[in-house]
């Protein structure tokens, strides 16, 4: 089966150099608490329901053969019976319902990201591969990328690091940027929090250093998880150890507990409140002394 796309978002700034064509990929080998894509993280279709542009008109509940949709004192969706066939989408006249991932094409998605080559020669910017973890798909992002250099695009890969370092190798001569995330230093504390240990991600971190790669290393600030001062020493460590002087910073945001829902997302809750001025400033200042220079991304 073709990959899963589930967004692709236009005239991003924040996904690298000039404007950007974001493309979003289905499906994780993590699980982060803080997920900001929950609707990312598995392989297959899923059903959304927005229920601020519900109508009630109950035409989704007849439609579905599956009886996985009800509307009693509440509209709900049967997850464990719902085979994601998007029939009720068709019937849901306010979109309330929607269907997350859709299949495209090489040579599709290919017209999605030619259709913005105007606003990329005039920004510098280029196209995104996102997710989700987009290099669970690397024969496919392949063929895009191999296509993407003879238009003379940017190209650039959101990646948890998480990936075989043999496969990887077939991309990164097309890649112009990596963005890798560096989460949870300590491996037995990556296992508890994100389902899988980091030893890969370390040695991929470090074959990307010595083979000169175009990357730039990240760390998601979340309060509890990240933003420890056993977690921030450990990631400075890490990053000594590979003789890289930058990081950049991403702090918290709860954008993605909303969107968990609508999916029908198992990840609870954090309820954490995104970071003060100060605070940041502080983590930037914990970098300083150490002499590693931060990019944040506010």
């Amino acid at each position: 089966m073709r990959p899963l796309i589930f967004d692709i978002q236009r005239f991003s700034i924040h996904d690298g150099p000039g404007i950007r064509t974001v493309i979003f990929f289905k499906g994780c080998n993590l699980e982060c608490p803080w997920c900001q894509n929950p609707e990312s993280i598995g392989l297959k279709p899923e059903i959304a329901y927005y229920p601020d542009k519900c109508i009630e008109s109950k035409d989704c509940v007849a439609s579905c053969s599956h009886n996985a949709l009800s509307f009693e004192d509440n509209f709900n969706i049967d997850r464990g019976v719902c085979s994601a066939c998007g029939r009720c989408t068709v019937t849901c006249l306010s979109e309330a319902i929607r269907a997350i991932g859709r299949e495209y094409s090489v040579e599709e998605l290919m017209q999605e990201i030619l259709s913005d080559a105007d606003y990329y020669k005039t920004s510098g910017g280029g196209v995104t591969f996102s997710g989700g973890e987009p290099t669970l798909h690397i024969d496919f992002i392949y063929e895009l990328l191999v296509l993407c250099k003879a238009h003379g695009i940017h190209t650039n890969i959101e990646t948890n690091g998480h990936f075989s370092w043999d496969k990887f190798q077939k991309i990164l001569p097309l890649l112009d940027l990596i963005y890798m995330d560096i989460k949870i230093a300590d491996c037995k504390d990556h296992k508890q929090y994100l389902s899988q240990t980091n030893e890969k991600i370390h040695f991929n971190m470090q074959r990307l250093v010595e083979a000169k790669a175009p990357v730039h290393f990240r760390l998601p600030l979340i309060p509890e998880y990240t933003a420890s001062y056993k977690n921030l020493s450990g990631v400075i460590e890490l990053l000594k150890k590979n003789k890289i002087g930058t990081i950049h910073l991403l702090p918290y945001h709860s954008m993605g507990e909303g969107k968990g829902e609508k999916v029908g997302s198992q990840l609870r809750k954090l309820g954490f409140k995104p970071f003060s001025v100060p605070e940041i400033n502080g983590f930037e200042q914990f970098f300083k002394n150490e002499n590693i220079e931060t990019i944040l991304y506010r």
